[in-house]
C-alpha cells in the first residue's frame, strides 16, 4: 500500500520551517520532535517543531503568512492585501520596509518571473502537509492512517489571534477541511478495526465544533462498531440535550434511525 510521506525520499531537507497552524513559528534547519520513521523507513509528520527559533518582526510574519497561504503574488497585489488603508505608494514603501526587517528570514523569500514574490523552496510549511493529508484521506486515496492521525489531530488553529480578512477565510476553510478529514479518517479506521483512534479522531471533531452532527455521528459509529451500544446511546442523548439547549432543535432523523437500527 503506497504511504503518505511528509517529503518525497531523498528530497532535500528544507531550511527552513513555517508553522502556521497553533501559531507563526519559523525554525531554521530544525527537525520536528515528534519526527521519526516507520518499519519500512517514511517519514511521518508530526506535531512538535525543533530548531533555531528565527525572529520575524510583526510585518514580516504577514508577509511570509500570506505568501505561505495564497501562493505568489506580485508586490503591488501583496502590498494592497497587507495594508488596504494605505495609499498604493505607502503600501509598497512598508512592504519594502517589512522585508528588510526580515533580516535573517529574508532566504524564506524568493523572486517569482515578473517581479513577483513568492516563498523560497528552501521553506516547508504545515499547512502544506496538513492540506495534503486531508485531501488524501478525503479522496479515499491509499495513505499510511497512523501518519494521517497524527497530522490531522496536530496543529491547531490559523495564525489565532489574527483578524485579518484573508486568515479570516483562510482558517475557515482549514477548520472545514480539518473536521471533514478527522470524520472521513474515524470511518476509514473502523474499517481496519483501529478503534481507538477511529474513537479519538471523531471526538476530536465534536470538541472541535460540539454542534456538528456529523461528527456526532462518527463516534456513535465508533461505539456501534465496538457493540457498545450504551455508549451509542449516551453519546446521541449528551448530543440531544446540548442542541436543545443551544439551538432548541432535534437531531436529524437519520441519526436517530441509525440507533434504532440498532436496537433491532
Amino acid at each position: 500500500m503506497a504511504s503518505f510521506t511528509c517529503a518525497a525520499a531523498g528530497a532535500e531537507r528544507p531550511a527552513l520551517r513555517l508553522r502556521l497552524l497553533g501559531g507563526f513559528l519559523l525554525t531554521r534547519e530544525g527537525t520536528a520532535s515528534g519526527e521519526h520513521r516507520g518499519a519500512d523507513g517514511d517519514l511521518a509528520c508530526c506535531c512538535g517543531w525543533r530548531g533555531e527559533p528565527v525572529e520575524v518582526p510583526a510585518s514580516g510574519q504577514q508577509v511570509l503568512a500570506r505568501l505561505a497561504l495564497c501562493g505568489t503574488a506580485t508586490r503591488s497585489t501583496l502590498a494592497g492585501m497587507l495594508w488596504p488603508e494605505a495609499t498604493e505608494t505607502r503600501a509598497r514603501a512598508s512592504l519594502r520596509t517589512a522585508m528588510w526587517r526580515l533580516n535573517g528570514a529574508g532566504s524564506a523569500l524568493s523572486d517569482a518571473r515578473g517581479g513577483a514574490l513568492t516563498l523560497s523552496r528552501k521553506v516547508r510549511v504545515d499547512i502544506q502537509d496538513f492540506t495534503a493529508t486531508a485531501r488524501q484521506v478525503l479522496a479515499g486515496a491509499p495513505v499510511r492512517l497512523r501518519s494521517a492521525y497524527e497530522v490531522l489531530l496536530c496543529g491547531g488553529e490559523l495564525l489565532p489571534g489574527w483578524q485579518q480578512d484573508w486568515v479570516a477565510f483562510e482558517r475557515e476553510r482549514l477548520h472545514q477541511l480539518r473536521l471533514h478529514a478527522l470524520e472521513s479518517l474515524s470511518e476509514r479506521l473502523v474499517a481496519t478495526r483501529a478503534y481507538g483512534p477511529a474513537l479519538e479522531a471523531a471526538l476530536e471533531s465534536t470538541r472541535i465544533d460540539p454542534l456538528r452532527e456529523s461528527a456526532h455521528r462518527a463516534v456513535v459509529s465508533v461505539h456501534l462498531a465496538e457493540h457498545n451500544l450504551t455508549e451509542a446511546v449516551r453519546q446521541y442523548e449528551t448530543f440531544r440535550g446540548l442542541l436543545r439547549g443551544e439551538l432548541g432543535v432535534e437531531p436529524s432523523g437519520m441519526f436517530a434511525q441509525m440507533l434504532r437500527h440498532a436496537m433491532v
